[in-house]
């Protein structure tokens, strides 16, 4: 399973896949290798749904820095990294069915984000800098 995950890795840096699909695969760390050299700065898409993650990693946006969509429904994330703050084009993140019992305030300098999927976490309260950006979409 390793091996032909890191396959699947190496061949979308190589062909430069705009689009990266790791769901199902039993992950129970972020993969190293998307994260190797220079990342894979062409990505603008990762589905990492229904897996086993804890915790993202702190240089997510240094290495994955044109994220548009980021899918992380079904994991068991505690904690999202405050440099998520970092990822400046992500419209759509996808936490729901996860671990979460506080999100980071960061959260709120995503300006380009759109959509926010929360649900079925253990949150007892959003930060206002989170609430606040949007209360003025709807």
């Amino acid at each position: 399973m390793a091996s032909e995950l890191c396959k699947t890795i190496s061949v979308a840096r190589l062909e430069k896949h705009k689009n990266l699909f790791l769901n199902y695969r039993n992950l129970h760390h972020f993969p190293l290798e998307l994260l190797k050299d220079e990342g894979l700065q062409y990505l603008e898409r990762l589905y990492m749904k229904r897996n086993s993650l804890t915790t993202l990693p702190e240089n997510l946006a240094q290495k994955l820095p044109n994220l548009v969509e980021l899918y992380l429904h079904s994991n068991n994330i505690v904690v999202v990294p405050e440099a998520i703050g970092s990822l400046v084009k992500l419209q759509c993140l996808d936490l729901s069915d996860n671990a979460l019992e506080i999100v980071c305030p960061e959260i709120g300098r995503l300006r380009a984000l759109r959509h926010l999927r929360l649900a079925n976490n253990q949150l007892q309260f959003l930060p206002p800098a989170v609430v606040l950006p949007f209360k003025f979409l709807r």
